[in-house]
């Protein structure tokens, strides 16, 4: 089925109509503006807009950095579309794509499905130290080569979680590998035919290639774009996103995505789970985080959710039909996901009648 002849837009309605408590959603931004800069708050059920707030230069319109909410927008979209098209595995090898690692005795373990649920071991590249392979990681254009060819593995692939942007950025590598000869031969491309201009979305709206001033990184003749950061997107892209992946892929009668992937991406991966020593840390869909276990509290389980740095979070619950966009600085500076499930997602679900 094509794509519908009218441009699909939101509703505006009220909180009310849509069986949840305006004023618990006052209560609620009144409580995330005194914790921490917020920059834009979007609230859609049954697909209206029932609640937003927009801190000063700020709009629906505008776009804002994503940090690693990238990994979900990005990278998890660009995977879900590659795995839909048969070009690349979950079970493969990295080392296929990265031929660098095969007599390596720990790299040549590393699979798709490593790379993509931060199992693979290597080691990440936060915190930044200067004059050290870490510090080189995030310049221009020496990404890539310092994921494959310097940063450490730790430990067996798949044996423990490690969160690791130099393994996300080896992911976006073997997927240009994999796009390599197809119609669309690189992510950005991929992105903007396959979902983005689907979604009404412009050009202007969204950006993924901004560690390098717009440009991607050259790699072995193969154009790279993050997928791990340094994307900005608006408020309305990201809500887009989420309905479609509410939707399982479909955007109105639209097949974009396969949804079979989509499933698989926003379940439980079966990786091994992060530390909760600082926090309600969630388990691992495939670039998504997912609240299969329930460790989010008052959240439904089917929740699946990507967040970066400074808490910018897409919050999607497919069993309320709910989608949440939150942008500004970190709620609670001693927990990441600490600060979102008190702050956001309990009291979301404390507004739901």
């Amino acid at each position: 089925m094509g794509l519908s002849a009218v441009p699909f837009a939101w509703s505006e309605g009220n909180p009310q109509e849509v069986g949840m408590s305006a004023e618990r959603l006052e209560e609620m931004l009144r409580a995330l503006r005194r914790a921490a800069k917020l920059d834009a708050l979007v609230v859609i059920r049954h697909d209206r807009i029932v609640f937003e707030y927009y801190g000063e230069g700020y709009s629906r319109k505008t776009r804002h950095y994503a940090a690693s909410l990238t990994k979900a927008l990005v990278g998890g979209m660009s995977l879900i579309l590659a795995l839909g098209d048969g070009g690349i595995n979950l079970d493969e090898r990295a080392c296929k794509y990265a031929p660098q690692w095969m007599d390596d005795p720990l790299k040549s373990k590393i699979s798709i499905l490593h790379l993509s649920t931060h199992s693979s071991g290597i080691e990440d590249s936060v915190p930044r130290e200067p004059a050290t392979w870490k510090e080189k990681f995030w310049e221009y254009p020496r990404h890539y080569d310092i994921a494959r060819d310097v940063a450490p593995v730790l430990f067996e692939p798949g044996t423990r979680f490690h969160y690791s942007n130099p393994g996300m950025a080896m992911l976006s590598y073997c997927i240009t590998a994999a796009l390599s000869g197809a119609p669309e031969p690189d992510i950005k491309a991929l992105l903007h035919k396959r979902v983005m201009r689907p979604l009404g979305m412009g050009e202007g709206e969204w950006s993924i290639a901004e560690y390098g001033g717009g440009k991607p990184v050259d790699v072995d003749g193969l154009k790279v774009y993050a997928n791990w950061g340094g994307s900005s997107y608006n408020p309305d892209a990201v809500s887009r996103i989420g309905r479609l992946m509410l939707h399982k892929g479909n955007w109105d009668g639209a097949p974009l995505l396969d949804s079979n992937w989509v499933g698989r991406a926003t379940a439980d991966s079966g990786a091994p789970g992060p530390d909760r020593a600082d926090g309600p840390n969630p388990r691992t869909g495939l670039c998504w985080w997912v609240n299969a276990d329930g460790v989010w509290g008052e959240v439904p389980k089917d929740a699946f959710v990507g967040a970066g740095a400074g808490n910018q979070v897409l919050l999607v619950v497919p069993s309320s039909d709910l989608i949440v966009v939150r942008f500004g600085e970190q709620i609670d500076p001693k927990s990441f996901w600490g600060g979102l499930v008190e702050y956001l997602f309990n009291p979301i679900f404390e507004a739901v009648k």
